[in-house]
């Protein structure tokens, strides 16, 4: 029987997990997966950042109380940070060691493309870091190319649908390390 997002294992039993990309290649596509748990939800953020390489940009999108925030706590888990992970609304911006750098950024408050310029998410993406851009649908068409776009929705009153957006050969890594 395969194991769901939120089962515990290895990464040598996660098939896959663990195992960093060096770039993204293939066709960009889509995933959905069902997350039935907020420990379902981590752990797909963990499987998804145990593949991110250095210098990967994802949008997170999706509603308030979406899971925007604990699907980014289970990719900086998945990329080493053992720091706890926090919504960046009110200071903007978190930075994280991880086994890649990790620059957390929340648009939510933002109003135009100069204050999110100002705050540095351009400037950050420098091919070095990951950089999470809660609430990357708030700005204008074409400002943010992410590799990895993630649009979470309620589905009931713990489970979320994730739509995860990417090129071919990083979503065939993650369906690998989920199943």
């Amino acid at each position: 029987m395969p194991s769901q997002p939120g089962s515990r294992r290895s990464e040598h039993e996660a098939g896959g997990a663990g195992r960093r990309l060096d770039r993204f290649e293939g066709e960009r596509r889509r995933l959905s997966l069902t997350s039935e748990s907020p420990d379902r939800t981590l752990a797909a953020g963990r499987a998804i950042g145990s593949l991110l390489p250095p210098g990967a940009v994802l949008s997170l999108e999706g509603g308030l109380g979406a899971g925007k925030t604990l699907i980014a706590k289970g990719i900086c888990a998945g990329l080493g940070v053992p720091d706890e992970v926090t919504s960046p609304s009110f200071v903007l911006a978190e930075e994280y060691a991880g086994v890649v750098p990790v620059l957390h950024f929340d648009l939510y408050r933002l109003e135009s493309v100069d204050e999110v310029a100002r705050i540095g998410l351009f400037d950050a993406i420098d091919g070095r870091s990951v950089v999470i851009v809660e609430w990357g649908d708030r700005l204008p068409a074409g400002s943010l190319d992410p590799d990895v776009r993630v649009v979470m929705e309620i589905a009931g009153d713990r489970s979320r649908g994730i739509t995860i957006e990417g090129r071919g050969g990083f979503l065939d890594a993650l369906e690998r390390s989920i199943s």
